[in-house]
């Protein structure tokens, strides 16, 4: 009886025990401050973006670069529009291409001459490869043979229409817009000058009007030349290649337009030099891009465009082409009818200048060549001419820019502070503003703490 009774006793006691003692762990582990683990948050599925839905933009002044980011070779179109007169009676307006401000100053033509010594001073010093001294050609030779010259007939059709505008389109894009006959009441626009949006007090220079050409130019090509429907860009997304010195506000109305207006789900602004750099499998290299309207300079390293070295030049190809027909004149260019004001004629000369031109110090002396001009409504003709130092002196004149002839216009331009934006609350002024508000008021609380712990 006594055992049992102590059995019972005992579990008792033990039952007693239990809660207590559960109770003094719960105490215990309510002291001991343990460390609060956030809540796991699922990361989010990364998206895979395939390279044949990326579209990439590359807005030249004279031509258009557009592709997928799967293509070998961009399609490449000339960056003009052709719009129709709104109203009967408007006169003609169209952007200049070869021609610009500053050549028709009184100092033009002494400029050019002492450019011109320059560079033939620069080309006589140097020798050619098998160590002798150029010959120097005569352009009196050249020029009494090319003024005997005249042209030959080929064909009384020369195949090469105007752009048909019977059905009086609202716009033509790219080539079309190049072959628009003048009469037909269109205005030729270049929505990209220099690098940047071609705004002027002219017809079709305000922002919007700059704008709305670019949006109608990438919508027509991306739908002709990509066969992408606009509807079904909501799937795609573009890389923007901007330059390397930009203008900050035309940047962001260029990627809102993207977005809003074209209808991109996505875009990614990069510079030219990053990409190039990245493009040729480097990573850090000196990139000189000599465009049709500037000459941009930049260094790259690890990626990374230094501001402080970017430098634009603002001449190109278009000055080259320009100084290369002033030269042939010089020398009595055959095909008298030239003008620079003509777009067929400027078409011309760039082809002339593709071809001929060069920078080879062993090719000297007078050669004769030939060339055809095909014009709408006209005979094509054949036309023989002698050229001698002129192919190399034309694109020498890039490192002797006197030779263009540009008096009075600001020839270089660096990357600047940008000047805010009203609609960013957080843009650079602001952020140099709070900066500098953080810097006085430290000092004041250091003062503050030191006079409390006297």
């Amino acid at each position: 009886m006594r055992s049992g009774r102590n059995q019972v006793a005992a579990m008792t006691q033990a039952e007693k025990t239990e809660p207590e003692n559960g109770r003094e762990k719960e105490k215990e582990q309510r002291g001991v401050k343990r460390p609060i683990v956030p809540a796991a948050i699922p990361e989010p599925l990364q998206e895979h973006i395939q390279s044949d839905y990326v579209i990439v933009i590359h807005p030249g002044s004279s031509t258009l670069r557009i592709g997928r980011a799967t293509d070998t070779h961009p399609a490449a179109i000339p960056h003009v529009i052709a719009r129709r007169h709104k109203q009967p009676g408007q006169t003609y307006s169209c952007d200049k291409w070869l021609l610009r401000d500053g050549l028709n100053k009184p100092e033009s033509n002494e400029q050019r001459q002492n450019g011109l010594k320059m560079v033939d001073q620069a080309i006589w010093s140097k020798k050619m490869s098998n160590g002798t001294r150029r010959i120097p050609a005569v352009p009196e030779q050249a020029r009494a043979y090319n003024k005997q010259m005249r042209p030959a007939i080929l064909d009384h059709d020369s195949g090469v229409k105007w752009t048909n505008t019977s059905h009086n389109e609202e716009y033509f894009v790219g080539e079309e817009a190049l072959f628009v006959n003048p009469a037909d009441r269109y205005d030729i626009h270049y929505p990209i000058r220099r690098g940047q949006l071609n705004i002027h007090g002219g017809p079709g220079g305000s922002v919007t009007a700059v704008l709305t050409d670019l949006e109608v130019i990438w919508s027509h090509v991306i739908q002709k030349f990509l066969e992408i429907q606009l509807k079904d860009l909501k799937y795609y997304r573009c890389i923007l290649l901007i330059p390397d010195i930009y203008n900050r506000q035309h940047v962001k109305e260029m990627v809102n337009m993207i977005l809003m207006k074209i209808g991109f789900s996505g875009v990614i602004v990069h510079q030219e030099s990053v990409c190039a750099v990245y493009g040729s499998g480097l990573t850090s290299a000196c990139v000189v891009d000599v465009g049709d309207q500037k000459t941009s300079i930049c260094c790259v390293e690890d990626g990374i465009s230094h501001r402080n070295t970017r430098l634009c030049l603002a001449y190109g190809g278009a000055d080259v082409t320009r100084c290369f027909f002033w030269l042939m004149q010089r020398a009595g260019f055959p095909y008298r009818e030239c003008q620079l004001t003509n777009t067929l004629d400027c078409l011309l000369l760039q082809q002339l200048k593709e071809t001929y031109t060069h920078l080879d110090q062993d090719i000297c002396g007078l050669q004769d060549h030939e060339f055809q001009v095909r014009h709408p409504d006209s005979p094509a003709l054949l036309y023989q001419m002698r050229l001698g130092d002129e192919k190399l002196q034309a694109p020498m004149a890039l490192f002797y820019p006197a030779t263009f002839g540009i008096v009075g216009q600001k020839m270089t331009h660096l990357q600047h502070r940008s000047q805010g934006d009203p609609e960013d609350p957080h843009d650079e002024h602001y952020l140099l503003a709070t900066q500098s508000k953080q810097d006085q008021v430290r000092p004041s609380i250091t003062l503050l703490r030191a006079i409390h712990v006297m």
